[in-house]
């Protein structure tokens, strides 16, 4: 991907030149400030992350909530940032442990599958109090459009809690 998605600190002046977070596994993810450059004489070079839970979890939801088709980084990353095996992501897809490595390793990974694991995702991130709230919302979203089932496939929308929570604080550039 040629395009670089710039994350920086709300509220920080924002430093030079954007550092390549090649940390991540994504090679579109550049930093605009929240990072300390050192030179150690025994190590070289450290680079120092401030708050790197928050950009993790920032990343993960622009990975999630903007980002059009999902890569293989982008599904591997996401994966690990839940604390999930490929083997635990079988049982929500309902695929064999190859299917997922297939998805990380490149191979095109089918729209419900994508959208599955933005969902995981979304609910993942939430704070307990919300996340509760948020699943209560789909319940019934789900519990009403039994009733009032039509032709058309349901059109549930569980990303309004995540967007207020995280509309709050950190900050991504796009």
């Amino acid at each position: 991907m040629s395009e670089r998605i710039l994350f920086h600190v709300r509220g920080e002046p924002l430093d030079g030149t954007p550092l390549h977070y090649a940390a991540s596994g994504l090679d579109y993810i550049y930093l605009a400030n929240g990072y300390t450059v050192e030179n150690d004489p025994d190590y070289g070079t450290v680079v120092s992350i401030h708050e790197e839970d928050d950009l993790l979890r920032a990343i993960g939801f622009f990975i999630a909530y903007f980002k059009k088709e999902l890569t293989g980084p982008d599904f591997r990353f996401l994966r690990k940032q839940m604390g999930l095996t490929q083997e635990r992501l079988t049982e929500a897809f309902g695929v064999d442990v190859q299917t997922i490595a297939n998805y990380e390793k490149g191979k095109k990974i089918p729209v419900p599958s994508q959208n599955l694991m933005r969902h995981i995702f979304a609910i993942w991130i939430l704070p307990p109090d919300a996340r509760v709230s948020a699943l209560k919302e789909l319940a019934d979203a789900v519990k009403q459009d039994a009733t009032q089932r039509t032709q058309r496939a349901p059109q549930l929308d569980v990303w309004p809690p995540i967007v207020n929570f995280w509309t709050e604080g950190g900050g991504c550039h796009v």
